[in-house]
């Protein structure tokens, strides 16, 4: 299983919309690693993949002392896991965020919580979590924390992966949370190794916004899922074919079926319009290959380098056109008129 759509929860500024962005592969796609999505996921689009600001509960502002938000870390991630959680899985886990802080950049601060497939034991990882939210932020509530509304327990259920990103104006602690599981994918699947990547490139993608105000960090990384998911997808699966061990065809393999995506288009439509829900796949899938089609017009550091360094001073349209020369609006445009009407073939070369 891998990562391939994104879907976002929206919901009030409180704990019971501590969300996580989900992940997973089934039938309701081609049986096929990587850019599929699983039917347990589109039975519940809307938390699907995607990242969650979740706002914290206390009447007062605060302004965070020594805030390194941003700034790389040399700060280890932290790693929590249920009972049930074989510990190679844990192992698992560390060496793929590993990989990815060494390509991406060390950011934080960072947990990671792995919940098995026992429905007790992730109450009682529950427990643990809620504690640890208390312990880094004592304005949290606990009765708000573990009645969450997509909790441990949930993951037992239904598999899945995905991050949370406090950051807001009433939280003390600001950090990164992501959750892995025990299926949908499993450790023993392949797709649980790019899940990891994906979900660390979103700390990328937010570690470079430092503003603590929703509607400006949604804006920032757009509030529909081709950007921020369609980036997210693709860096982590060209990361990952790059690895020893990798077969040759991996990615053109991967990107090859998120094609299948370009014939749900309607038409006049472009994967900008799509919100995240039951459709929102298109966008992920076609926005991973618009990230590709910008980096082969430009360059990997013009995208991953270049754009986010620029993203917080000069907005999203300021940064898309110093990295990319044109504005977003225009190369949609020949990306849709004109890249998706090739034929696979001469689409697939622009793939490494």
């Amino acid at each position: 299983m891998t990562f391939s759509a994104g879907f976002f929860l929206k919901g009030g500024n409180n704990q019971s919309n501590l969300a996580a962005t989900l992940t997973g592969l089934g039938t309701t796609f081609p049986a096929l690693p990587g850019g599929q999505i699983p039917r347990v996921a589109m039975k519940r689009a809307s938390l699907i993949i995607t990242i969650i600001l979740a706002l914290g509960h206390g009447a007062d502002r605060v302004v965070a002392q020594d805030d390194t938000w941003g700034k790389a870390t040399t700060r280890a991630a932290e790693f929590y896991a249920a009972s049930d959680v074989p510990k190679s899985q844990v192992e698992l886990t560390k060496q793929w965020h590993k990989i990815a802080s060494k390509a991406w950049g060390n950011f934080g601060p960072l947990e990671f919580w792995i919940v098995g497939r026992s429905e007790k034991a992730a109450r009682e990882l529950d427990k643990k979590y809620c504690s640890v939210r208390k312990q880094k932020d004592p304005g949290i509530h606990l009765h708000h924390c573990l009645n969450r509304s997509h909790n441990f327990t949930d993951y037992a259920r239904g598999g899945n992966a995905g991050l949370n990103t406090r950051r807001n104006e009433r939280d003390k602690w600001s950090g990164f949370i992501i959750t892995m599981s025990g299926k949908n994918p499993g450790p023993k699947e392949e797709d649980y190794k790019p899940v990891v990547l994906h979900e660390y490139f979103h700390v990328y993608q937010q570690a470079h916004i430092h503003s603590r105000k929703e509607q400006t960090r949604e804006s920032l990384n757009q509030p529909n899922p081709w950007w921020g998911e369609g980036g997210a997808e693709y860096m982590a699966q060209l990361l990952y074919s790059r690895q020893k061990g990798v077969r040759a065809n991996y990615l053109k393999e991967v990107m090859q079926r998120k094609l299948h995506s370009s014939g749900s288009l309607q038409e006049g439509e472009t994967i900008r319009d799509i919100p995240y829900g039951r459709r929102a796949r298109i966008a992920y899938d076609l926005g991973a290959w618009f990230i590709a089609f910008l980096i082969s017009k430009s360059s990997e550091e013009a995208y991953r380098v270049n754009f986010f360094k620029a993203l917080e001073t000069r907005g999203f349209e300021g940064a898309f056109l110093d990295s990319f020369g044109r504005s977003s609006k225009a190369l949609l445009e020949e990306f849709h008129n004109d890249f998706l009407s090739l034929t696979r073939h001469s689409q697939l070369k622009i793939i490494p």
